[in-house]
């Protein structure tokens, strides 16, 4: 079951008061996707993973908190011309925008986050370029973040897989294969080495579909 409360926000940058609602509690059933996506009913929540002012149209996982040193990004012409984009949904906009402040502020594994949830809100309109584009700028920057030494997630080899889903779906799969081929067997658990000889098959074929980690598991290495 999902359940949600209505909060008020008061937005860090223009002082706007809004109303959000956010998630109190959810449930997932069955296998997320390799790229983390989780399945139904927790798949439906995104709409509370983000906000976004309506005032000022600073975009958020936490609208209270704003850096000043933001303030020219905010009011530049693309991030204005992102925020009104009517060939995207407008929940697929806020995560595109906040994902563009992330990256001024050097929250780099934030930004990936959001262009990769833009791209999920977009597989879902069946827009495949468009949900192409977002995927490959989230590859980007969570190359750029684990060049620096911040890993995506802690786990050991979760990173290295989330990349790759990313990188192949968008069909860069020879950039997908050096870092599968980069990753030393005894280093990865058991589970994640599945994961990448799954992903080997996927890339071979030119497979850019999505695919979840249980099918990764069950199929036969």
């Amino acid at each position: 079951m999902t359940t949600y409360s209505e909060d008020s926000v008061t937005c860090g940058s223009c002082g706007n008061i809004f109303q959000h609602c956010s998630l109190n509690s959810t449930n997932a059933f069955g296998s997320m996707d390799l790229d983390t996506r989780p399945p139904e009913m927790q798949r439906s929540t995104m709409d509370a993973w983000i906000q976004r002012c309506p005032s000022c149209g600073f975009c958020s996982s936490d609208a209270s908190v704003f850096n000043p040193d933001l303030r020219d990004v905010l009011s530049s012409p693309s991030y204005r011309a992102q925020l009104a984009d009517q060939s995207l949904p407008q929940l697929a906009a806020t995560f595109a925008c906040a994902g563009l402040l992330y990256e001024s502020n050097g929250q780099i594994n934030d930004a990936g986050w959001a262009y990769l949830h833009t791209a999920w809100l977009l597989d879902d309109e069946l827009k495949t370029a468009e949900s192409a584009r977002w995927r490959s700028r989230a590859a980007d920057a969570f190359l750029g973040s684990m060049k620096r030494g911040t890993p995506i997630v802690p786990q050991p080899g979760e990173s290295e897989v989330i990349v790759v889903d990313c990188l192949r779906r968008v069909g860069r799969g020879d950039e997908a294969l050096q870092i599968i081929d980069s990753m030393g067997v005894a280093e990865i658990p058991e589970v994640i080495r599945k994961v990448f000889t799954y992903q080997r098959g996927l890339i071979q074929k030119k497979d850019l579909g999505c695919h979840t980690v249980g099918a990764a598991l069950k199929h036969p290495t």
